[in-house]
């Protein structure tokens, strides 16, 4: 089964593979640990490797070119200068033995290290064309996910007759971006709570998060929020957003309001979630997944796009902070922003 998990990461498995792996992890809490585990092992070969270019023509006829021969010793008459510059076939001490049956060990020695040679060359070009993969896997299986939050959104707006977003409240308990999953949740619309949880960032979560996550189920009305304790209010506004970034709303006038859906080609409604608070307008590599090298972003017409880190900063509307330079609700109708589960519209809002 570990072939499987490895395979299912590096997105090199069939469709039905894929989606039969897909089903038991759904199931088998000891999966996802392994899965987890498969992750873990691998990702020192995402966060070390630089993406691959072309290789250089004629590298691998060079490199080849310059290993020891193997396998044809007839014209071999002097050893590597790495061994003595002056040892020769000649010079080798027989001890009773013909040069031939002297000269054996040392045979073995080169085969040795043209084999080891060969198998560095060969690792070194294959790692980071793996990594790559991996990488390439999961900003893929980012995008599916939220390809489909996309399309329960656009069920969800059909579905009122103000064809509004799911609204965040302006305050009290519901004054969070991450009550997009329970406005989803409640109409019926996210049925896997686990489309909350981006690839790029799963390897992260431990028991307590998955938890945490399938509560969900258990906080099926937003009413309930209000009769939640401080405390779990507070980790449910944290984590039941998941790993994604919700819209915040928008100024219209001079109110607060829910974005109404018009399917903008340049309004985002979701993206992959920062890991840390952003400020300065300027969003690093350390502060959001995929490697640090960018964030998917889901726009309002269903497009989702992935946007390099040095990308975001020339986007006329960035996806995360509002046109003032904050991560608050936009300031005017076509000022999307998006922000973490936990994010209240405007900072010092009221939340109790």
């Amino acid at each position: 089964m570990r072939e499987d998990l490895l395979g299912y990461l590096l997105g090199a498995l069939e469709p039905d593979e894929t989606r039969r792996v897909e089903e038991l992890l759904k199931t088998d809490p000891s999966l996802r640990a392994e899965l987890a585990a498969v992750e873990a092992m691998l990702r020192p070969l995402e966060d070390t490797s630089d993406i691959v270019d072309d290789l250089p023509s004629g590298l691998i006829e060079r490199t080849m070119a310059k290993l020891p021969t193997v396998g044809n010793h007839s014209g071999l008459t002097k050893l590597p200068e790495s061994l003595g510059p002056q040892l020769t076939l000649s010079s080798l001490p027989t001890f009773g033995m013909s040069n031939e049956r002297a000269l054996r060990p040392t045979r073995r020695w080169v085969d040795w290290a043209a084999a080891s040679f060969a198998a560095a060359v060969l690792l070194g070009l294959l790692l980071p064309t793996l990594a790559e993969g991996r990488f390439s896997a999961r900003r893929d299986a980012c995008q599916d996910q939220l390809r489909r939050f996309g399309t329960a959104i656009t069920q969800f707006v059909m579905m009122n007759q103000q064809q509004k977003l799911p609204a965040v409240a302006e305050s009290g308990p519901e004054a969070f971006a991450g009550v997009y999953a329970i406005r989803l949740f409640e109409a019926g619309l996210l049925e896997d709570p686990n489309m909350r949880m981006c690839p790029s960032l799963a390897v992260g979560h431990d028991a307590d998060s998955e938890q945490v996550f399938a509560q969900l189920n258990e906080f099926a009305a937003a009413k309930e929020l209000h009769s939640a304790s401080t405390d779990q209010l507070v980790r449910l506004q944290q984590r039941v957003g998941g790993d994604y970034a919700y819209s915040l709303g928008v100024i219209d006038g001079n109110h607060y309001s829910t974005p109404r859906y018009e399917a903008r080609s340049s309004f985002a409604v979701m993206s992959d979630s920062p890991v840390a608070s952003l400020v300065n307008h300027e969003v690093r590599a350390n502060q959001i997944g995929h490697s640090g090298r960018g964030m998917n972003v889901l726009y309002e017409d269903g497009r989702v796009q992935f946007i390099s880190v040095e990308s975001l900063q020339s986007i006329p509307d960035h996806p995360l902070f509002n046109d003032r330079g904050s991560v608050e609700a936009g300031v005017d109708l076509d000022d999307a922003v998006l922000a973490p589960s936990w994010r209240p519209p405007f900072i010092g809002t009221p939340q109790r």
